[in-house]
């Protein structure tokens, strides 16, 4: 190091947001928790939203074709994918202790985007039937 440059690790003149000290156990605990808590959470979440003997809303649109499950797991692959991308970006970033932040905001956007998908299935009616429960439509049955 020159005299005349200070030293970015350690320099308590530098704001924090320069520093770039080491934080490994940050940086080893937020991927790591990610990983181990998210998934089982979702599971949770879809035993509670997706009870029943029917089968999820996101289907409805597709039960005469008979492809519910293929768009279910479309659903789910896609949801996991972007999951898994943003996970290794968790790893990609460095352990400076400047970065906390970031890593603990992707890891929640990480979270977010697998618990979404118990939501999504669970979700209303994506448009059909619900024109027949518009005021103006008066469906009479013979």
């Amino acid at each position: 190091m020159s005299i005349d440059q200070p030293d970015v690790a350690t320099d308590p003149a530098l704001p924090v947001k320069q520093r770039r000290e080491r934080d490994i156990v940050g940086w080893l605990l937020t991927p790591i928790a990610t990983f181990v808590l998210a998934p089982p959470l979702t599971m949770i979440l879809g035993f509670v939203l997706l009870t029943g003997d029917s089968s999820p809303a996101i289907c409805r649109g597709v039960a005469t074709a008979n492809g519910c499950e293929e768009l279910t797991l479309g659903l789910i692959g896609e949801h996991v994918v972007i999951f898994a991308a943003l996970w290794l970006i968790l790893w990609a970033l460095p352990w400076w202790r400047s970065l906390r932040r970031a890593r603990i905001v992707l890891a929640v956007i990480a979270s977010v985007v697998l618990l979404a998908v118990p939501i999504r299935m669970a979700a209303a009616d994506t448009g059909s039937g619900a024109d027949d429960q518009q005021p103006g439509n008066t469906y009479q049955q013979n």
